[in-house]
C-alpha cells in the first residue's frame, strides 16, 4: 500500500466521520432542508384528473362575498357549512373531510350546532379534524358521549418502545363541538410540522388507549369501501411500516412519514389540487335547489376525496411546503393521502447505508486527488466528486428513497479539500526537491516534464535516437599540475558552468561530469525533432563562450583554454540507470561511445569540434562547415565521415576553403599526390597539415596507396 493511498484512506475516513458527527448534530438542518426541498421542486408532478382529490377553499373571495352578498361576519355560522356538505353529498363524493377546528364553544349557538350536526350525520363518510395539544380546553380522556371510533394499530407499542417516536402520543386533545363530532364516521388529526415548512406527518396518534389517524389517513377510511368479510380497515406496524389494507406508510425513527408534493400549476392558481371557491359551491348548491344551472358541475367531485379548509391571508391557516411559498394548510392532508393512494410516500434511506457511501466515496474522492498532479484532472475530479452526492440523491428521490445529500457532499467537500493541502504540502516538497535535484543538469522543459509526471524518475529505459556531445578541456591534466587546489577548482567550476549554460539553453540534458569532461544528449526526455540542429548549435556556443573565458584563464593559467567536442546522432538506450538507492537519467550504446572518440578525434585534425555524418545529415544547412574526412574509431570496423560545425548560416567561401575540399576529392579518387600539392598550399589550417603530413607519410612507403579512411587508435 502506497504512502498517497494511505493518506487518502485516512484523510477520506476522517471527513466522512467529521460529517456524520455533524449530521447527527443536528448543525445541517438548515442545508439538509433546502436540498429536501430542491428535490421536491425538481422531481414534483402535477395532479392529473385521475387523482381524486378535490379542495373547497374559503378563499379572499368568499369572505368577500360573505360580506357584501349575503352580510356574513366573520366567523361564519355553522348553518353556513351545510350547502358545502350537501352538494359534496349529491355530487356523489367519496368522501368530505373538514380542515376545520369546530371546537370554540363560544362562537356557535346550539341551533347551529344542531343544524350542522344533522347534514353531517347524513353524509356516511364526513371526516372532522381533532387537534393535539395542551390548551386549557383540551380533554386528557376519550369523551364517552363519542365512544370508541375503532381505529386501532396493531403492533403499534412495539414500534414505540423500540424507536424515538415520543410525538407519536399525546396527551390530551381538543374534539370538536360535541354533535360534530358524534356524526362524523372518522375522527382525524391536523398535525404536521407546518411552523415552518411541512414536510411530514404523523400518520396515527395514540391518545388515552386510542389511535387517531391523521386528517388524510381519516380521509381514505371513511371513504374505503368495506370488504364484507374482511370487515373494517387493519392497521398494523410492520417493519416499520404502516400497513392499510393493500397501501404502506413508510414510517421514519420519528414516527413520522415523509409527503412527497405535486407541483402547483397555473390552471389551479398554484394549488396543488383542483380547488374551488367556498362561496361558489355554496352558490351552486343554491342554484341546484332552485333548478337553475350550478356554476360548478356536480361531477367534477363524484368519486373524489373532498378537502374543506381556508386559504384566506385572514384566517391565518396557510403554510410553507417544499413546492409552494403558501399554501393551505389542508393542501399537506390531502397530499398524505394522494401519497397513501399513489404509494408516493418516500423511504428513508437506510443509515449504515448512507455512512458506507459517504466513507467509501470521501475515500475515493481523496485517493483521486492525490493520484493527480495537473490542474485539469485536479478539476475533473473536483466536478465529479462534488455533485455526485446530490446527483445519487436525485435519482433515489426519483426512486422513492430519501437519500441524503448534505452530509455526504460536506463529507466529499472536506475529503477533497484535505486530500488537495495535503497534496500540495508534499508535492510542494517533492517539487522543490526535483528542482534542486535535477536543476542543475536538466533543462527547464526537461524539469516541467518530471515534475508533470515524477513517476518518470524510475528505474528502467526506452530505445529512442539521441543527439550525443562529448565535451573535454584539452591540456587539462598539465593545467592541473600547476595550480593550486583554489585556483584549480575556480578555474574548473567556470568552464563547467560555462558548457553547462550553452547546453541547456539548448534544452540539453546534461548527463555527468568527469573531470574536466562534460557529456549531454538531446531528443530525451522530451522529443526533440531538431535534437542534432541543437547539439550544433549548443557546440559553436561553447567554443564562444570558451573564447570570452580566455583573458581571465591566461591571467591565472598562463595559458589558452581550448576545448574539443564529439558530436554523434543515433539509436541509444535512454533512462533511468543504476540502483534502487542511486540512479542516474543517462544514455547507452554505441552512439554514445562514437560520440566520445569523435571528442578525442579532434586531437588528430588539430579541430575543436567534430560531428559524426549521421548529426549532419540532419542540419539540413543551418550550420555552415567542412567536410573532413572518414574515419576508423577503436572498437568500430565501419567508419564514419566527419564534418566540422563552424557557424550559423552559410558556408565560408574563399580559395583555401575550395583547395580543401578540392584536396579532399583528389584523396576520394586516390590522386595522393594532387591532393598533397593542395594540402601543402593550405596555409593556417591545422586539418590541411593533419592531411599533408599523412600523405607524406604514405607516399614514403614501399606501397603508397590509401583506402581514404583515417585509422585511430587511441581516444
Amino acid at each position: 500500500m502506497t504512502r498517497k493511498l494511505t493518506a487518502g484512506i485516512a484523510i477520506g475516513f476522517a471527513a466522512a466521520l467529521a460529517a456524520w458527527v455533524c449530521d447527527t448534530a443536528g448543525w445541517l438542518e438548515a442545508p439538509k432542508h433546502i436540498a429536501w426541498d430542491a428535490r421536491q421542486q425538481l422531481t414534483a408532478q402535477p395532479a392529473t384528473e385521475q387523482v381524486p382529490i378535490r379542495l373547497i377553499l374559503l378563499d379572499e373571495q368568499s369572505l368577500t362575498w360573505g360580506r357584501s352578498g349575503v352580510e356574513l361576519t366573520w366567523p361564519w355560522p355553522l348553518e353556513v357549512y351545510a350547502p358545502i356538505i350537501r352538494f359534496c353529498r349529491l355530487a356523489g363524493a367519496k368522501a368530505i373531510v373538514f380542515d376545520v377546528q369546530f371546537n370554540d364553544f363560544d362562537r356557535f349557538s346550539p341551533l347551529d350546532d344542531r343544524r350542522l350536526a344533522e347534514v353531517a350525520g347524513q353524509f356516511p363518510d364526513f371526516v372532522a379534524a381533532v387537534v393535539p395539544g395542551h390548551e386549557a380546553d383540551a380533554q386528557t380522556r376519550w369523551p364517552k358521549d363519542l365512544g370508541q371510533p375503532g381505529t386501532r394499530v396493531a403492533e403499534l407499542e412495539g414500534y414505540l418502545k423500540n424507536t424515538n417516536a415520543k410525538g407519536i402520543t399525546a396527551e390530551s386533545v381538543r374534539f370538536p363541538i360535541p354533535p360534530l363530532a358524534q356524526s362524523a364516521a372518522v375522527l382525524g388529526h391536523i398535525l404536521h410540522d407546518g411552523d415552518a415548512t411541512a414536510r411530514h406527518i404523523i400518520p396515527v396518534i395514540r391518545f388515552d388507549e386510542t389511535d387517531i389517524p391523521a386528517l388524510g389517513l381519516a380521509a381514505y377510511l371513511a371513504g374505503r369501501e368495506a370488504d364484507p368479510e374482511a370487515g373494517g380497515a387493519r392497521l398494523l406496524i410492520e417493519q416499520r411500516n404502516l400497513r392499510v389494507d393493500s397501501h404502506s406508510i413508510p414510517l421514519g425513527g420519528d414516527g413520522r412519514a415523509l409527503l412527497r408534493f405535486r407541483e402547483p400549476t397555473e390552471a389551479e392558481n398554484g394549488h396543488l389540487y383542483p380547488a374551488y371557491s367556498a362561496a361558489a359551491v355554496i352558490q351552486s348548491y343554491l342554484s341546484m335547489a332552485s333548478g337553475d344551472t350550478p356554476k360548478i358541475d356536480p361531477a367534477e367531485l363524484k368519486d373524489c376525496y373532498v378537502f374543506f379548509g381556508f386559504s384566506a391571508p385572514a384566517l391565518h391557516d396557510n403554510v410553507r411546503t417544499p413546492v409552494t411559498e403558501l399554501s393551505p394548510g389542508v393542501e399537506v392532508h390531502a397530499t398524505f393521502l394522494d401519497n397513501l393512494l399513489s404509494g408516493g410516500f418516500l423511504r428513508d434511506a437506510s443509515g449504515a447505508a448512507v455512512f458506507l457511501f459517504m466513507l467509501l466515496w470521501s475515500i475515493a474522492a481523496a485517493v483521486a486527488v492525490g493520484k493527480t498532479v495537473k490542474a485539469l484532472k485536479l478539476a475533473a475530479v473536483y466536478a465529479v466528486a462534488l455533485p455526485m452526492p446530490a446527483v445519487l440523491g436525485l435519482l433515489l428521490f426519483r426512486g422513492g428513497i430519501a437519500w441524503p445529500v448534505v452530509a455526504p457532499t460536506l463529507a466529499a467537500g472536506a475529503a477533497l479539500i484535505g486530500a488537495t493541502v495535503l497534496s500540495l504540502s508534499t508535492e510542494g516538497r517533492q517539487r522543490r526537491f526535483i528542482r534542486r535535484a535535477f536543476g542543475h543538469y536538466l533543462s527547464p522543459a526537461v524539469i516541467e516534464r518530471v515534475l508533470a509526471d515524477p513517476s518518470q524518475l524510475r528505474l528502467g529505459g526506452e530505445r529512442r535516437e539521441v543527439t550525443v556531445m562529448f565535451i573535454d578541456l584539452a591540456g587539462f591534466t598539465s593545467i592541473a599540475e600547476k595550480l593550486d587546489a583554489q585556483v584549480l577548482s575556480k578555474r574548473l567550476n567556470d568552464y563547467l558552468t560555462l558548457m553547462s549554460e550553452a547546453i541547456l539553453e539548448e534544452e540539453g540534458t546534461l548527463d555527468k561530469y568527469q573531470g574536466d569532461a562534460v557529456m549531454a544528449f538531446w531528443n530525451a526526455p522530451l522529443d526533440q525533432p531538431d535534437h542534432a540542429l541543437r547539439a550544433c548549435r549548443a557546440a559553436l556556443l561553447c567554443l564562444k563562450r570558451i573564447s570570452d573565458l580566455g583573458p581571465s584563464w591566461r591571467e591565472s593559467t598562463g595559458c589558452e583554454p581550448r576545448i574539443r567536442i564529439g558530436i554523434h546522432t543515433g539509436p541509444c538506450v535512454v533512462g533511468n540507470m543504476g540502483s534502487r538507492q542511486r540512479f542516474d537519467y543517462t544514455v547507452l550504446g554505441d552512439t554514445a561511445n562514437l560520440a566520445s572518440r569523435l571528442e578525442g578525434v579532434n586531437k588528430v585534425f588539430g579541430t575543436s569540434a567534430l560531428v559524426s555524418e549521421s548529426t549532419w545529415s540532419h542540419l539540413q544547412d543551418a550550420i555552415a562547415g567542412r567536410a573532413i574526412g572518414r574515419v576508423r574509431v577503436t572498437g568500430r570496423a565501419e567508419p564514419v565521415g566527419v564534418f566540422e560545425p563552424v557557424s550559423l548560416g552559410e558556408a565560408p567561401d574563399g580559395q583555401a576553403h575550395e583547395a580543401f575540399r578540392q584536396a579532399l576529392d583528389h584523396c576520394a579518387a586516390g590522386k595522393l599526390t594532387e591532393a598533397l600539392n593542395l594540402f601543402d598550399q593550405i596555409t593556417d589550417d591545422p586539418v590541411a597539415k593533419a592531411y599533408a603530413c599523412k600523405l607524406a607519410q604514405i607516399g614514403q612507403s614501399q606501397n603508397p596507396s590509401w583506402d581514404n579512411v583515417w585509422d585511430i587508435t587511441h581516444k
